[in-house]
């Protein structure tokens, strides 16, 4: 698996309750030159939509075989549908994007027994739709 993003509980002591940190995880021999993204998310609440704000955000560089964090979050953040769609950018070549989707309450995502590779923690691997 070339990229992934991976959720992990690595802030217990956040005194502000944000305990988790999502990271772009690239998992090639190639840098990125640039990685942005988009996200949003949407949650139903009595069988009405609600919507979060999309956001935008350019991170910048990512060494080959690394990882960056996209966002911290707190455990009401998972009550919601997340998306992220990044537009990676290598040098001489065209903008590849990726969708990734957290489910409402992480469903769905792998948790290997083993630190996740690269980033070498545990948390939740998510790969692209």
């Amino acid at each position: 698996m070339d990229y992934f993003l991976a959720v992990c509980k690595d802030r217990p002591t956040d005194p502000d309750g944000f305990y988790y940190t999502v990271y772009f995880v690239n998992n090639t021999e190639t840098e990125i030159e640039e990685l942005s993204y988009e996200t949003g998310g949407f949650m139903t609440d009595d069988d009405e939509i609600i919507q979060t704000s999309r956001h935008s955000k350019v991170l910048g560089k990512v060494p080959a075989k690394s990882f960056i964090e996209v966002e911290q979050d707190d455990e009401g953040s998972f009550d919601f549908v997340i998306d992220f769609t990044f537009s990676i950018k290598k040098d001489s070549s065209k903008n590849t994007q990726l969708t990734f989707i957290i489910n409402k309450y992480l469903r769905g995502a792998v948790k290997p027994l083993n630190p996740l590779p690269v980033l070498d923690k545990y948390g939740y691997l998510l790969k692209a739709k």
